[in-house]
């Protein structure tokens, strides 16, 4: 009996210092995020997590979050960040568009070169899905913000063709407002505004211009194009390199954890981030 309460507290223990380096802070009016240091050595290495659409800064199964954590246990800093008018997985009103996105991602940027340690030469960006349309447009806007970036299912392209094209964004566009129901999820509500933000956006345009290390990540089972190849002819730094996890749909199967696509893209992403920070 001693010996499995002495284990439990000793776990328990285990389990506070895991936690013991991640702040809840204030990056701007409105933007709050989770500020991830690592308990022992580090080198200054810092990843920007961008979520995606109508998401939060913990990502579907939380797997952001779990990315972060397994950064730090590898001496790498964090930023999550929840965007404006949409970072709470329980919204279903989304005020948030591209613009306040990327406005959102310079004040989180500007926020990690004021914490004390950081090394802006050894910065990346972690986007998923609709984050990963931010962390290109900023790259592309600031190509020397990150030396590295991990996108998990990018879209790719035209992004106006592609947000335009919907029945949800073509009713939002001509009422001003528009609801869907996203099975197994919930009911969401977007502005004409939100898509109006994507017109003239073309991610191929602004590929080219980011300097830095590229990865993409993506499932086989996307909803999304695998454009990958086409990304990584388009990139202008070195090394890029493009993954596909067999079965894995756009969230990475992460409500099914026996499949191992959630820890195959973790495992790629903590490989990628060791060799290119």
């Amino acid at each position: 009996m001693m010996r499995r309460l002495a284990a439990a507290i000793t776990l328990s223990a285990a389990a506070l210092l895991a936690q013991a380096g991640e702040q809840n802070v204030t990056i701007a009016p409105g933007v709050n995020g989770a500020w991830v240091t690592p308990d022992g050595a580090w080198d200054g290495r810092t990843v920007l997590f961008l979520h995606g659409f109508a998401d939060d800064m913990n990502g579907a199964g939380d797997l952001s979050k779990r990315m972060s954590a397994r950064l730090a246990r590898m001496g790498i800093a964090s930023l999550r960040v929840n965007f404006r008018g949409e970072g709470d997985r329980n919204r279903s009103d989304i005020e948030s568009t591209l613009d306040t996105r990327l406005a959102d991602t310079e004040a989180a940027y500007a926020f990690l070169q004021k914490q004390p340690g950081v090394q802006p030469a050894r910065g990346a960006v972690l986007g998923w899905s609709l984050g990963s349309t931010t962390a290109i447009i900023t790259g592309g806007r600031h190509p020397q913000w990150f030396r590295s970036m991990v996108l998990w299912s990018s879209p790719s392209g035209d992004q106006w063709r592609q947000m335009a094209s919907s029945p949800v964004a073509q009713k939002a566009l001509r009422d001003g407002v528009a609801s869907d129901d996203v099975p197994g999820w919930k009911r969401i509500t977007t502005k004409r505004a939100f898509y109006e933000s994507f017109r003239g956006v073309n991610l191929d345009q602004s590929l080219p211009k980011y300097p830095g290390a590229f990865l993409t990540i993506r499932g086989s089972a996307d909803f999304l194009p695998q454009a990958d190849a086409q990304m990584l002819k388009l990139v202008g730094g070195k090394p890029a390199e493009a993954a596909l996890i067999s079965g894995a749909d756009h969230i990475f199967n992460v409500f099914a954890p026996d499949s191992g696509a959630a820890q195959r893209v973790m495992d790629l992403t903590a490989d990628w981030l060791a060799r290119t920070l």
